[in-house]
């Protein structure tokens, strides 16, 4: 609640701005901050919010391309992505973060030693936003960019240039931190004010950059430990934007709880991520009903070919025999990776996203419709898990294996693991609390799950068949995240055995996602569109290895 309080101070700032305006012919947008009317800590705020809007702009077609959600936009990854897909993180990247955070730097040398954990702050925040402008898009527009009428139509920098500025940004932003500053606490969404937790903040991202770039080879591995030393490790440090339970003006609850609680599911989960929970080990994972919330528990009584039309037929040959086809028995009802079929009346059987990270129910198998007009469930209280400590650990794990960092990969792996699930089932306890048929997994569950994962990794018989179990663990801990599941897949190649496209013909992997549309008609320095073969700069995997 504190930040949807700060967001009207934001919004109320603007109103007053806008009603005392009377010239009908002014050229600028009365209500855009601008140099001659920013506050830094309103400015600040600006920054964070705009940030987790590009986080989740994001997250919705990475977790579908990594099988964390279904890909229903087209049965083959050229028809289910286009040039407007990503027009909204564009868009928000560069008419909103970077040059707002460009601004405020100004404004923090402007104002002189009095805000520099501002500036620090910013310019971690600013690294993120290009390192994932670059893992989406390869060369991006950066040192002419912002310039406005002045150049219109800036060129695009190289991919590993813009990393190298974000590295750099991320050392700049760690030295500002270090120095003495007037309190951000009010302004500071995400950590209150602990230059510390920003400080550790720009280590992870660190690891992450380092990762990348030594993607193929042993290298880096000195600096992925030295990084570590200082990270993101426990839950206290979690860089992560909390939602609210408000629902009108502005709404600012979790997106995937406005999808399924209020008329209606909208997105559907994907069959292959339900399936790794809840029946590919053999156990159900204890995440998965945090995960999930199963509107109809034996919707499977009531199929026919007009609510499902795959009911009742075989699954496709070269599914093979280790997939989950059209559906999970139980009620986990979702759909196949590029199933496009036409919408049918399913909306209140569809499972819909659940307490984590959404903010909804518990599944306590309650069976009943989520869409009750915004009123289960947390009410939207959720969070964008943007770097959580468990992340860490499931970096580190990787890099012990393929980096010589000199850590225990099983260690590290275990420790993801059990922090993934104490999480996941922290955010879920006030409702857990009303639970009477013993649903909740217990600590001898949460170990068993635990023990089968161990013994994965601990009788992989190769290097890479153990990295394979770190990587399929850390698909799973990113729930809400498939932008790290969409780079650590691109990195590693692992997991392995994920659900192929119900179309034998899936298309082409998109290693790059094709340039958004404004940028494409906007720009005249670019003509022709982009191949979803080509490969970011740290990708040296082989083409056409992900399908």
């Amino acid at each position: 609640m504190k930040h949807i309080n700060k967001l009207f101070i934001v919004l109320a700032v603007l109103i007053v701005s806008s009603c005392s305006l009377t010239e009908l012919e002014l050229q600028d947008n009365p209500n855009a901050v601008t140099p001659e009317n920013a506050e830094t800590g309103l400015f600040f705020n600006a920054i964070q919010l705009n940030l987790a809007n590009l986080f989740q702009n994001v997250n919705f077609s990475t977790s579908e391309v990594t099988r964390q959600l279904a890909m229903t936009g087209g049965n083959s990854y050229e028809n289910a992505y286009g040039a407007v897909t990503f027009n909204g993180a564009w868009n928000i990247a560069y008419a909103d973060v970077i040059p707002d955070i460009d601004q405020l730097i100004i404004l923090t040398e402007t104002e002189g030693s009095e805000v520099p954990h501002f500036a620090g702050a910013s310019k971690i925040m600013k690294a993120y936003t290009l390192m994932t402008m670059v893992d989406l898009f390869g060369d991006i527009p950066y040192s002419e960019s912002g310039q406005g009428v002045t150049n219109p139509s800036p060129i695009a920098d190289s991919q590993s240039s813009i990393y190298d500025e974000a590295l750099a940004l991320l050392d700049a932003g760690i030295a500002d931190m270090g120095k003495e500053s007037a309190p951000i606490t009010a302004n500071d969404l995400f950590y209150g004010g602990d230059a510390t937790k920003w400080v550790k903040l720009a280590n992870t991202l660190k690891i992450k950059w380092y990762l990348n770039v030594g993607s193929g080879s042993a290298a880096n591995g000195s600096d992925i430990a030295a990084a570590a030393g200082n990270a993101i490790t426990t839950s206290a440090d979690d860089f992560q934007f909390d939602y609210s339970t408000e629902r009108d003006l502005p709404n600012s609850r979790h997106p995937w709880y406005n999808d399924g609680y209020e008329v209606g599911a909208g997105i559907y989960q994907s069959n292959y991520f339900m399936w790794s929970l809840v029946e590919e080990k053999g156990i159900m994972d204890p995440r998965a009903r945090y995960y999930f919330y199963r509107q109809d528990l034996t919707p499977e009584e009531e199929i026919d070919a007009f609510t499902l039309d795959c009911g009742g037929q075989n699954a496709p040959l070269h599914y093979g025999n280790d997939q989950p086809f059209c559906h999970l028995e139980g009620g986990w009802w979702g759909r196949d990776h590029g199933n496009n079929d036409g919408i049918p009346p399913d909306d209140n059987r569809r499972s819909v996203a659940g307490v984590y990270p959404s903010g909804g129910l518990l599944d306590l198998d309650q069976g009943a419709s989520a869409a009750n007009s915004g009123v289960d469930g947390d009410l939207g209280a959720g969070l964008a898990p943007i770097m959580l400590s468990s992340f860490t650990h499931f970096m580190l794990a990787e890099a012990a294996l393929t980096r010589s960092t000199g850590g225990d990969a099983a260690a590290l792996l275990e420790e993801g693991v059990r922090q993934s699930i104490t999480k996941v089932m922290d955010s879920g306890a006030t409702q857990a609390a009303s639970d009477t048929a013993s649903l909740i997994p217990t600590m001898t569950d949460v170990d068993e799950y635990v023990e089968l994962v161990m013994g994965q990794f601990n009788s992989a018989a190769s290097t890479d068949d153990k990295l394979d179990v770190v990587m399929k663990e850390y698909h799973i801990a990113l729930w809400g995240n498939g932008l790290e599941a969409y780079n650590g897949l691109r990195r590693t190649t692992f997991p392995s055995g994920l659900q192929p496209t119900l179309e034998l013909q899936s298309g082409t992997f998109p290693r790059l996602m094709y340039y958004p549309a404004d940028y494409l008609n906007l720009n005249a320095n670019v003509s022709d569109q982009r191949n979803l073969a080509d490969q970011v700069f740290w990708d040296t995997n082989p083409a056409g290895v992900i399908k």
